[in-house]
């Protein structure tokens, strides 16, 4: 079946052919191009050594050019890679601060609410009990650190041991800073974790192009 075009490939064909027909009568025949050399004393094999050297050079130019479009294409292929690479390590790294940093904060400020629990309940217990358990609220306002031992002391003391209420909260007490203490310990291996690998090739290469710091701001304390 005859293959029929439609006018804009015709056009392009002819344009194409003409530009065919142009680069083929600019060429010159070898047969042409070893006449004119012997009319200028060049013997044939030195004619034929020259264009053997030519041919080389041009494939060899070829291949140089192939080899850089090769090398352009592994390294756009790379900085891709590794920007992709980056951001998912770091993005799980931050993610895992920020989450961490949250729990510390929450458990940090679950202490801070066992203040006005505590006079709250001073409030309604008896003035024996209410001097022990003001040992234990002045260490909550002024070394929390050391609220968790008071705590601990005071659980032994039978007044205050038998006390469902008062139990129950020095038990909150005491258990606050051993929280804390784990909590600070995992947000401070994540902070970790993080500039370990912000400091890591090729990390450390694509993280400001992606706006990540390589230490964490504004530690929590």
């Amino acid at each position: 079946m005859e293959k029929r075009l439609d006018p804009q490939q015709a056009d392009e064909v002819v344009r194409e052919a003409v530009r065919l027909q142009q680069e083929y009568e600019n060429q010159i025949p070898q047969e042409v191009l070893e006449q004119s050399a012997e009319e200028m004393g060049i013997e044939p094999t030195i004619l034929r050594e020259a264009l053997r050297r030519v041919e080389q050079e041009q494939a060899q130019r070829a291949q140089r050019q192939r080899n850089a479009l090769i090398g352009v294409s592994v390294a756009i292929v790379l900085f891709i890679v590794s920007l992709l690479y980056t951001q998912s390590v770091l993005n799980r790294a931050w993610s895992e601060v920020e989450l961490r940093a949250r729990q510390l904060q929450n458990v940090q400020e679950r202490r801070e609410s066992l203040v006005p629990r505590l006079e709250a309940l001073m409030r309604e217990v008896n003035a024996q009990q209410r001097a022990k358990l003001q040992t234990l609220l002045d260490a909550l306002k002024n070394d929390p650190a050391s609220a968790s031992a008071v705590a601990s002391t005071l659980q032994t003391d039978p007044s205050l041991r038998n006390d469902w209420l008062i139990a129950r909260l020095m038990d909150e007490i005491a258990g606050s800073e051993n929280r804390i203490t784990v909590e600070r310990q995992r947000y401070n291996e994540a902070v970790a974790r993080y500039e370990r690998l912000a400091r890591q090739f090729p990390v450390n290469l694509m993280r400001p192009l992606l706006g990540y710091p390589n230490r964490v701001p504004n530690r929590v304390q």
